[in-house]
């Protein structure tokens, strides 16, 4: 099929689109400024800026006051309206759901979370995202109209394009589950599915612990194990689909069972039901929280005793560094002791991993943080209103 020649008006949607997003990003920037960052013309600039605050989506502003022109005059600078659109992000896995809503300044003005009940299947799951979305309009007084989309970070591997979460077995019936079609007839609004592991990279990599690297592995930790690789912001995808499921790669095939049906899968080393199997009986633990409470007390013990988690997820991230050679690794849990642990371990142990520039490679932790997450989230939708 031939491509066809671009309109005009595509041209002026993509010239608007570049200095609105300009604007957002810099958080005030003028005219003259545009001028130079864009390459476009003077007048073109003139009548972008008219449309935009026309449409209510910027609005004239005194904050970066210093500096003049060449005309010796002091240059008007503009900023996006917050409240001109919103964006919500929701999270989830077997465990629980959050929300998070961001106006168009991407400051949260809204976030929720709730567990979820057990042996939950996808019908109670689209259940569940809709009564909280359905709160979430409510408790922070959402218009419709002024909502530009969904962001929905999910479990498991994920068709980016078709909106389906293609496998996750932790939930009934979610392989093949269009979920980003039925949440988008239910509320009339597009929504853009990504796998969770790479969202909450990617706000690490924004707004978090992890913003000084360009490239950057994460692993996320809760009832699963997942994964994600950013280069300069980018999640790491293979034709339109997520790509890194680190939790089921397989470490020792004698090892014990994982939830993929297969044997000795990272997952069932480190997740958050597989460590509690490590844990001597002495220790009295039958869940993570009383696992939490026991790392608290006993870290030096503990560590010990799991050696061979800690010693199959130190080969894990060799595998992983072969094929990705990142600047950083991110280990993100619920608990913040659980991921310092982890975290601790390889630093100590992958110092050796040769890095082109001598340097060694850093290996940093987060605790999870709903609100962050969901603001990636919510940047999905951002990004795809500015492209």
């Amino acid at each position: 099929m031939e491509s066809q020649p671009l309109r005009s008006s595509d041209i002026r949607e993509r010239n608007e689109k570049i200095i609105l997003g300009l604007i957002r990003s810099r958080k005030a920037l003028s005219q003259s400024e545009a001028v130079q960052l864009t390459g476009l013309r003077a007048p073109t600039v003139f009548r972008i800026f008219s449309k935009l605050e026309q449409l209510g989506f910027i609005r004239t502003t005194g904050t970066p006051a210093d500096g003049e022109d060449r005309r010796g005059r002091k240059p008007q600078f503009y900023q996006v309206v917050p409240d001109s659109s919103f964006a919500v992000g929701v999270d989830f896995w077997a465990g629980s759901a959050s929300i998070t809503v961001c106006d168009f300044a991407g400051t949260v003005i809204f976030t929720n979370e709730r567990g979820l009940p057990p042996a939950l299947n996808a019908t109670g799951l689209l259940d569940q995202l809709i009564t909280l979305i359905e709160r979430a309009y409510r408790e922070s007084g959402l218009v419709s109209d002024r909502v530009l989309g969904f962001g929905i970070g999910a479990p498991g591997r994920i068709d980016l394009a078709g909106g389906k979460i293609l496998k996750y077995p932790r939930i009934a019936g979610l392989d093949n589950f269009p979920l980003g079609q039925h949440i988008s007839e239910r509320f009339g609004i597009p929504v853009y599915l990504h796998n969770n592991a790479s969202l909450i990279a990617v706000a690490e990599q924004r707004y978090g612990a992890a913003a000084e690297y360009r490239s950057l592995l994460a692993l996320l930790v809760r009832s699963g194990v997942g994964g994600a690789y950013l280069e300069d912001g980018k999640p790491f995808t293979t034709l339109s689909r997520s790509a890194i499921e680190l939790g089921h790669m397989c470490l020792d095939c004698d090892g014990p069972a994982c939830s993929c049906g297969e044997r000795g899968c990272l997952e069932a080393y480190i997740s958050e039901e597989g460590i509690l199997s490590f844990v001597p009986e002495g220790y009295a633990v039958s869940s993570f929280s009383d696992f939490e409470i026991v790392l608290a007390g006993h870290r030096d013990e503990l560590r010990s005793a799991l050696g061979e988690p800690l010693r199959i997820l130190e080969r894990a991230v060799r595998n992983l560094y072969t094929l990705f050679a990142p600047e950083c690794f991110l280990v993100i849990s619920r608990s913040a002791l659980y991921a310092d642990l982890l975290a601790s371990h390889l630093r100590e142990n992958i110092a050796d991993l040769p890095r082109v520039d001598g340097s060694p490679v850093r290996v940093i932790s987060d605790c999870y943080d709903a609100a962050r997450i969901g603001r990636g989230a919510a940047d999905l939708v951002f990004d795809r209103f500015l492209s």
